[in-house]
């Protein structure tokens, strides 16, 4: 199961198994009904005006610094010919070794109530070596017939590696840590060869496609930040948080610094080099009947002096805090099916989600899977005005900074702009070193995190339209279909706090996102917001449900997790109408409210000894709630 996460350590965020009886090229779409009793055909007028995207992008080859290479890459580059050259010869002889080292610093400072609850700097580094025996076309790394293996994914392991550039130091590490992977993947290659043998498999399609070798170097990026302003600042921000209804308010911000330096057999020497930061404003109270409320905001950048200044913060916490009151006050939500509008932000995980990892190549060939788009190609999956791609090169959409952005990635391969659908036809997957039928090379796309083996991930993933309304127009279009479908009321979700989605065949293919903000409009058009909403769904009708998209596009920064680890990806998107949505009852917990009220808070419920008088103080009772989160 894959997750999408909105800030942390933070996603896995559709398929169609026939070909999707979407809108035509003159914006005309056919309602999913067929019986006697179902809404008669429904034709909207999409104009030919395509969704706003402005995107800045950067290629790999940009800011080449040759002269700031750094002697680790000589000593890697040592190490691993003097390893080919020996491991070519033995009994089972390796084809390909590949060390890849990470340095991190990671500060974390976060503030609760007006006062700093942690403080964090750290920093690290982790020696990842991956060794193939036997031969590209079977190796070591095939997946084998054993369901459970596949359930359980591969254990992480970090390999140690001494800070500094000793190079006695660090051929030491690199050669035990190769001679541990060597002798695993032996071991590894004699169960292949079993697995193969007992189930006469003739498979024609390799286990690892080779790339071309790539030489790049990144200048060293260095974390540059004030942290007593810093701490002022959250201080600051946590206090105002606890506003309303709020009985915790947190203000944090995460800074990384980050140094990779990879070099493979096929004679890539890579060193990159980057900064990103992180800042979230998260209030939260427990309701009367126990369920968790949070409100969540986050903004995203590519160093510290990118983050937003302190009235900007204002505006944010407000919306935070006065979203926070109208949830506690809030009905519960009812089971639900009918038209909705998914707005750009929620939209965005809609398609990580619903699409976007089912369209994770090695997912293709995995026997466990679903294989939802294996067979989908050059084939309809969505409406002929609608297209979707990955690109993780790109730095920017709309003005706001996408998290996705690399430029090789995991496996020393280049980043590539990859189109998925074209027009409403599936071309093409998400691919790492691990071919299919069709794709036998990798795009750009292996990703993963420390100690764990990369597979193909998406990175920046944005849903483009030749036909779109403004937002307005959507609405307009939504009580259309409410009335057309005699329904009470249709749905708009404003904002979510994440994802997860099913992909393995011995589950339902199933998604699941989890809103926020979710209203109930009727038909006179006024509004109610509701709590406690789950969208649910199966990937191929969510997609023949699309009927039409806004011309303003929102993006989704977050940090998703799958059998690789926790990447950082962006989804953008049009908000979409949809058709036909299902929504479920959100879980809520059995524990309830604090009995007593937060020191300094003088009214009190009757009978409850709950305070709601709106004036929080610090110290007051933590709700235990969580970062939101996307699951994937």
């Amino acid at each position: 199961m894959e997750w999408m996460r909105r800030f942390g350590a933070i996603s896995g965020l559709m398929i169609a198994a026939f070909g999707c009886p979407g809108p035509g090229g003159n914006g005309t779409g056919k309602g999913s009904g067929t019986g006697p009793n179902d809404p008669p055909e429904i034709k909207l007028d999409l104009p030919s005006i395509p969704a706003k995207i402005e995107v800045t992008s950067s290629s790999p080859t940009d800011g080449n610094a040759p002269d700031a290479r750094s002697p680790i890459l000589d000593i890697m580059k040592a190490e691993v010919e003097r390893e080919m050259a020996a491991l070519t010869k033995q009994k089972d002889p390796a084809h390909y070794i590949s060390y890849q080292l990470l340095e991190q610093r990671i500060v974390s400072i976060d503030a609760e109530g007006g006062a700093i609850i942690n403080d964090s700097d750290q920093t690290g580094r982790n020696l990842d070596v991956e060794v193939r025996v036997g031969a590209p076309e079977l190796d070591n790394t095939r997946a084998l017939a054993d369901e459970q293996s596949a359930i359980n994914g591969p254990l992480a392991r970090n390999g140690v590696a001494p800070f500094g550039d000793d190079k006695q130091s660090l051929t030491n590490a690199l050669w035990l840590e190769t001679d541990r992977r060597y002798r695993e993947a032996v071991t590894a290659l004699g169960y292949v060869r079993q697995d193969v043998s007992t189930l006469k498999s003739k498979t024609a399609i390799p286990d690892f496609s080779r790339s071309v070798a790539e030489t790049h170097v990144d200048k060293p990026a260095k974390l540059v930040f004030d942290k007593q302003q810093w701490i002022d600042r959250l201080k600051r921000c946590s206090a105002k948080a606890l506003k309303g209804q709020a009985t915790r308010g947190t203000c944090s911000v995460v800074f990384q610094q980050n140094t990779v330096w990879l070099v493979n057999s096929e004679g890539s020497q890579i060193q990159q080099s980057w900064t990103s930061a992180q800042f979230a404003v998260s209030v939260g109270v427990k309701a009367d009947d126990g369920m968790n409320l949070q409100r969540l905001e986050q903004r995203w950048g590519r160093a510290p002096a990118d983050l937003p200044p302190d009235a900007e913060i204002d505006k944010v916490i407000a919306t935070v805090t006065g979203d926070l009151d109208a949830l506690h006050e809030a009905p519960l939500s009812e089971p639900y099916v009918g038209p909705a509008i998914l707005e750009g932000r929620a939209a965005g995980v809609f398609f990580h989600e619903v699409f976007g990892h089912r369209i994770e190549g090695h997912r293709q060939k995995d026997t466990t899977g679903g294989q939802t788009f294996a067979s989908y190609v050059n084939k309809d999956v969505a409406p002929d005005w609608l297209s979707v791609y990955d690109d993780p090169q790109l730095l920017t959409l709309n003005g706001i900074h996408l998290n996705g952005f690399y430029r090789y990635d995991d496996e020393g391969v280049r980043a590539h702009r990859v189109s998925l659908i074209d027009k409403g036809r599936l071309l093409g997957f998400n691919m790492g070193r691990n071919p299919i039928k069709g794709f036998d090379k990798s795009n750009g796309h292996g990703r993963r995190s420390a100690g764990l083996p990369p597979v193909a991930r998406q990175g920046n993933l944005v849903v483009e339209t030749t036909r779109s309304v403004p937002r307005v127009d959507l609405e307009k279009m939504l009580l259309e279909e409410v009335r057309r479908q005699k329904r009470p009321y249709g749905m708009i979700f404003t904002d979510i706090s994440g994802g997860f989605t099913n992909t393995q065949a011995f589950g339902p293919q199933a998604f699941k996102v989890l809103p926020v903000m979710a209203y109930r409009v009727y038909p006179d058009g006024k509004r109610q917001l509701v709590r406690g909403v789950d969208i649910t769904g199966t990937p191929l009708i969510a997609l023949q449900s699309i009927r039409a998209a806004s011309r303003e596009v929102e993006t989704f920064n977050g940090v998703c997790g799958a059998e690789s680890g926790w990447v950082p990806v962006s989804a953008s998107a049009p908000s979409l109408l949809i058709e036909k949505l299902e929504v479920e009852k959100g879980f809520i917990p059995a524990d309830r409210p604090p009995v007593l009220g937060p020191p300094g808070i003088s009214k009190t419920v009757p009978g409850t000894g709950n305070a709601r008088d709106g004036l929080a103080r610090p110290g007051n009772a933590r709700d235990g709630l969580a970062r939101e989160e996307i699951a994937k």
